[in-house]
């Protein structure tokens, strides 16, 4: 039957079955939920460290060229194989703030010192609302 089945419907298939092929460590209704979402973010973990792994060996391969070196912005086809394609999307690069630049276009226009507008700028800096919140799971102490 897999043999029918397309690549990501085999993926799809094989995590959809992982939580009845696991023990939990509680069978509680609760301790199960628990365990599933344990199971996912430790799964999760897993997939992202084994495709960076992927990543570099491919690279190292010369299976695919080094996304890092595509500075044109839009969507890049790093490498192909069957029905398999590998593409990177590269964004415009980030905007940044100059301060130096800043400092010294208000001096040269508006004789302001570099001092105040060093000093300006660092009072400007308050506490933001961006807070980031990391949620895990644990058993007996030990992170999952």
């Amino acid at each position: 039957m897999t043999e029918k089945m397309g690549f990501q419907a085999q993926i799809l298939k094989a995590l959809d079955e992982l939580p009845s092929r696991v023990k939990f460590p509680d069978t509680s209704n609760r301790g199960k939920i628990y365990g599933l979402y344990a199971l996912w973010k430790r799964v999760k973990a897993i997939a992202d460290n084994k495709s960076e792994a992927i990543l570099k060996e491919m690279q190292s391969e010369e299976l695919i060229s080094d996304p890092k070196n595509i500075k044109t912005t839009g969507t890049h086809t790093l490498g192909t194989a069957g029905k398999l394609t590998v593409v990177v999307d590269v964004s415009q690069p980030r905007r940044e703030f100059n301060l130096d630049w800043f400092c010294t276009e208000l001096h040269r226009k508006y004789k302001v010192p570099p001092s105040i507008t060093r000093s300006l700028y660092e009072e400007a800096k308050k506490p933001g609302t961006t807070q980031s919140r990391t949620i895990k799971v644990t058993e007996e102490g030990v992170a999952i």
